[in-house]
């Protein structure tokens, strides 16, 4: 298959180069300034010709072969208006006006094309990229944090980790991530992407805007446009980068050395204390050793740097770039961890005839990442404060004299481990290999009415991960025998081979714009991993089979990969009359070799009134604009579980039986069979999304926004039931899920002088509801391994995975508190050996029956924000600049695992806030349980005590820069930058940006940066 298209595309190509010819042409010189004659950096494009062009020198110069025919160049720059001006002569002296915050002729870049602004019906989002590169990010998706209304970012603070990106909520149990497109090729993350390097990044959020790539676009489509050279541009290189260091922040206190002794003690277990003591000295109520777990995990300071070069240029024929960027990362875990890749980027595009160019994109990323062992972090939660991390009297311990808690007698086992020796014995390098190359022809014909474009876009990747464990001792629970390795290779091989054919027109007031495509994709990934054991230490013996260096024999072996491809047929129409009334509508048919079912269909619609160019405006002087729009379509999510419909047989010993056995005759065995799984008809799930929405623009143009209401439905959801009576489950589409919310987004910008400030803001609520299981009551989730002590519930009306447990009403402050008190009398009188003492919990009695039971366990919270929101704030005076990006959620719960984990393992430590909030006498808290009651298992079922607040406002970025020309020619910018510098939280945590449901196991802490950086083009 993947032949014969290369040799349609071949064929696409000879029949459409000929009929070559060469128009006459003439050369324009000028310049583009500002109403003060400053020079502009502007795009100047032939009118009706946007593939003739080219942008202006930092000195606001430009030189453009045009054709014959042309008569008016188009001239664009952000922050100005968009203007055409006539070419009268061979010498032009242009001037933009400024635009305020709002231009209806901008460009944005959708699904398979661009559009005006001014002409959207759906509320496509673009993200500033100027702002974005401000920010020490190692991934652009870390860009939209707080940058676009209906997007929730939740990063981790691990390198080369790539973050949680929702588009308006979460409407399956399977797959949440959107699809990015990059210069056409479809991919499931950008993380190989440097910031510097997109020129568009565009958000299509809703079913009219996103319907056009159909069967992948339920969870929403981010496309990005990478950087690309102009004609007549005289050559470029530019150099971004800048060198920081990253530090711990809003570090978790834990108990110290007296705090935890005084805490043993008030529990009755004196031996732990008294054991350090005898060991490592000091007294029962000041322990000589106090151990900072955190401290000795965390380094003050690592380094991140980052280096992008820029060349851009063209001819009146040919456009190129090429970028190149380096990024190195280490990570504030005090332990082997990094993040290291370079990206190159190449770009050409030759227009061959006056009717035809060919081009090229290619991306090369190779990126070696070393992860951290993250249970480090869990266990010194848990790690006692009174051992050291190092205790050379242990004679057994090898290589490293780590110290261990079961030297004070605390049980061992993983939870107990020390962290240190956790972090330290650990290896998991993974190094990889990516290239994107995409090739295209562009066609246009009657006078650049009809165009046509074909693309094949590839993506090979490879990667290689190596995980080892050496041969250590610490005690009997941390140790290991054996050496272990553990190699693992994965490969992916993509390709989309894209066919669209364009027509524009108008008559009059009348325009309009027709779009047909197909597209065929495949997509195969493949795995193979061996393990080994007995592997020497050394990294050049880390090799598995018969003639490796490393060992012959392997322990284990497996492979997994997968295989699909796809087809799919769309179109798209828009028109518009006047620009005032606004129409799209699209159609996709994809096919795909995934599920049974093997077509879907995608319709949507889009409809858009400007009243601002209405009669009945004219004579108002407060809108500037005011459109109002609405949208309707389907979506779907195939990131489901792909061919779930067949059965296996299982037969043998198990499932026999021998009948007939009587005294001394033997019976006969009678074979059984049990049916592993049932058959169902699985396909995509589908998403039916409306959208109402506004935009406007007033007080000229300085105040500018949109407002949206959305509200979209999963339909055919898919997940595991149980089979009654039975152990198996069954994989289906059984529910549905429904998401709704507002959107608001709003820009200020106004100048006085050489003074100019800018203030956006943006917000997005959202309500989350499961609105059908299939007949199911509930399902229960949760945290693997704690999911039955502290469960998720998913329930027909109520939010995705909500905490499910009893509200805490107070603590029982005295026995006759507890006397009074029927749910408390009646345990007690049913408990004598463990009874409900003061400074226990007191729980609600949700339905007044006088016992606490099933009933009284409520909706606790979930994990998704029912607001996100951002705050952008940016200053500028003569060569000054500055900015601050603030960024918040609020409304989501967090289950907070770490205190919840004392029910197994009452000996854990605790954090300071815990240990200072405890319940000491009658009216000292009404929030904490006593020491005593903190390990009674009373006070540790699933609650709202361990469910907390998850709301926060974050300090994103701070930067200021400054800007100056070398020799008047060479302009240069030097910068500072704070980033993630503050957050203002209640959470008991080192960070409240928690991914999955929002159960923290404690994760890599997120850090602040603070950094140096220069940018300077010649």
């Amino acid at each position: 298959m993947n032949k014969n298209l290369l040799k349609l595309a071949m064929v696409t190509l000879l029949s459409c180069t000929y009929g070559f010819v060469q128009a006459q042409s003439s050369v324009v010189t000028g310049t583009v300034t500002d109403a003060g004659g400053n020079p502009l950096v502007a795009s100047v494009t032939v009118k009706n010709a946007p593939g003739i062009g080219t942008t202006t020198s930092e000195t606001g110069a430009f030189t453009l072969t045009v054709p014959q025919t042309a008569d008016s160049l188009v001239v664009s720059s952000v922050g100005y208006v968009r203007q055409a001006f006539a070419i009268s002569g061979t010498v032009l002296n242009l001037q933009l006006t400024a635009d305020g915050a709002f231009n209806l002729d901008e460009v944005v870049v959708i699904g398979y094309g661009t559009q005006r602004k001014g002409d959207l019906t759906a509320p496509v989002a673009t993200v500033n990229m100027e702002n974005a590169a401000k920010r020490t990010i190692s991934t652009p998706m870390d860009a939209l944090q707080g940058a676009v209304a209906g997007v929730q970012v939740v990063s981790s603070g691990a390198p080369g980790t790539t973050p949680t990106v929702r588009v308006r909520g979460v409407g399956s149990f399977n797959n949440e991530n959107p699809l990015y497109v990059v210069d056409g090729m479809f991919m499931d993350n950008i993380d190989f992407l440097n910031p510097n390097d997109i020129a568009d990044m565009s958000v299509l959020k809703d079913a009219s805007g996103a319907a056009i790539y159909g069967v992948r676009a339920a969870n929403g489509v981010i496309i990005v446009t990478t950087k690309k050279g102009s004609l007549n541009m005289k050559p470029r290189v530019t150099y971004n980068g800048y060198v920081g260091v990253q530090t711990p922040n809003n570090v978790l206190k834990m108990a110290d050395g007296s705090q935890f002794a005084a805490y043993s003690l008030a529990k009755g277990e004196n031996s732990v204390v008294e054991s350090s003591v005898s060991k490592f000295g000091g007294t029962n109520a000041s322990p000589a050793m106090s151990t900072d777990w955190y401290g000795e995990l965390l380094r003050s300071g690592a380094l991140i740097t980052n280096h992008n070069l820029d060349v851009q240029g063209g001819s009146d024929k040919i456009t190129y770039t090429f970028g190149i960027n380096y990024l190195d990362q280490d990570g504030i875990m005090d332990a082997e961890n990094y993040h290291r890749k370079y990206n190159i980027r190449m770009q050409a595009e030759a227009r061959v005839a006056s009717w035809l160019k060919i081009g090229f994109t290619g991306h090369l990323n190779n990126s070696n990442q070393f992860s951290p062992n993250n249970a480090a972090f869990r266990q010194a939660y848990f790690a006692s404060p009174l051992y050291p991390v190092y205790d050379p009297s242990l004679e057994l311990a090898k290589p490293v004299k780590f110290g261990t808690s079961s030297s004070l007698g605390i049980p061992t086992g993983f939870w107990f481990n020390n962290p240190i020796a956790t972090a330290y014995y650990n290896h998991n390098e993974s190094k990889g290999f990516q290239i994107l190359p995409s090739a295209y022809l562009e066609a246009n014909f009657w006078d650049n009415k009809l165009t046509f474009r074909s693309q094949l876009s590839q993506r090979y990747q490879s990667a290689h991960a190596i995980g080892y464990t050496p041969v250590y001792y610490i005690d009997n629970d941390q140790r290991s025998d054996r050496s272990y390795l553990r190699s693992a290779q994965t490969r992916n091989t993509n390709y989309i081979l894209d066919n669209l054919l364009t027509y524009r027109d108008e008559a009059g007031s009348h325009h309009w714009t027709v779009l047909l495509g197909q597209s065929a994709r495949e997509e195969r990934w493949r795995e193979t991993w061996v393990s080994a054991n007995d592997v020497p230490e050394s990294s050049e013996f880390w090799y598995v089979g018969q003639g490796a260096q490393g060992t012959g024999s392997a322990t284990g072996y497996g492979e997994g990969g997968f295989r699909n491809a796809g087809i799919s047929y769309f179109a798209r129409g828009t028109y518009d009359y006047d620009s005032k009334y606004l129409l799209t509508a699209t159609f996709r048919a994809d096919g795909s070799s995934k599920y049974q079912t093997k077509w879907g269909y995608f319709p949507s619609l889009g409809l858009g009134w400007v009243l601002s160019r209405e009669k009945f405006m004219e004579n108002q002087s407060l809108f500037d604009l005011l459109k109002v729009r609405g949208s309707w379509g389907l979506l779907g999510n195939d990131g489901i579980q792909p061919n779930a419909g067949y059965a296996i047989v299982n037969s043998g010993n198990n499932y026999s039986a021998i009948f007939g056995s009587m005294g001394s005759t033997y019976g006969s065995r009678i074979p059984g069979y049990r049916v592993g799984r049932f058959f169902t008809q699985v396909r995509w799930e589908m998403v039916e999304e409306w959208d109402g929405g506004i935009d406007f623009a007033l007080l000229d143009n300085r105040l500018s926004g949109a407002v949206d209401y959305y509200y979209r439905k999963t339909k055919d959801l898919a997940f595991d039931r149980p089979i009654p009576f039975m152990w198996d489950r069954v994989y289906g589409n059984w529910g549905s899920v429904a998401n709704s919310g507002w959107e608001i987004g709003l820009d200020w910008k106004d100048q006085a002088g050489e003074f100019a400030y800018s203030i956006g803001v943006n917000a997005t609520t959202l309500k989350n509801k499961v609105v059908d299981l299939g007949g199911l009551a509930n399902i229960m989730n949760g945290f693997p391994e704690w999911s039955a002590e502290f469960p998720a519930r998913i329930e027909e009306g109520q939010p995705i995975n909500y905490y499910y447990g009893y509200e805490v009403a107070g603590v029982y402050q005295s026995q006759a508190e507890i006397d009074a008190d029927p749910i408390a009398r009646q345990y007690n009188e049913a408990n004598p050996g463990s009874p409900i003492l003061p400074g226990y919990l007191r729980y609600k009695d949700q339905n007044s029956n006088g016992e606490l039971d099933e009933a009284d366990r409520v909706n606790l919270g979930n994990y998704l924000p029912k607001l996100t929101y951002g705050l952008n704030i940016g200053l500028s005076y003569k060569q000054f600049d500055f900015s601050v990006a603030l960024q918040g959620v609020a409304g989501n719960k967090i289950h907070n695992l770490n205190r919840a984990m004392r029910r197994k393992y009452p000996q854990m430590n605790m954090d300071q806030a815990f240990y200072e909030g405890l319940w000491t006498g009658e009216g000292s808290t009404n929030a904490y349980p006593s020491a005593q009651g903190s390990v009674a298992s009373w006070n540790l079922q699933a609650s709202s005590f361990f469910v907390e607040s998850g709301a926060y406002l974050r300090v994103q970025n701070i930067q200021a820069g400054y800007r100056f020309n070398i020799q008047g020619a060479i302009p240069v910018r030097i910068f500072a930058t704070a980033d993630r510098p503050f957050i203002f939280t209640r959470y008991n945590g080192f960070t409240p940006e928690i991914t999955g449901m929002g159960y923290d196991a404690n994760v890599y802490p997120v850090s602040s940066t603070y950094s140096l950086g220069l940018n300077v083009s010649f």
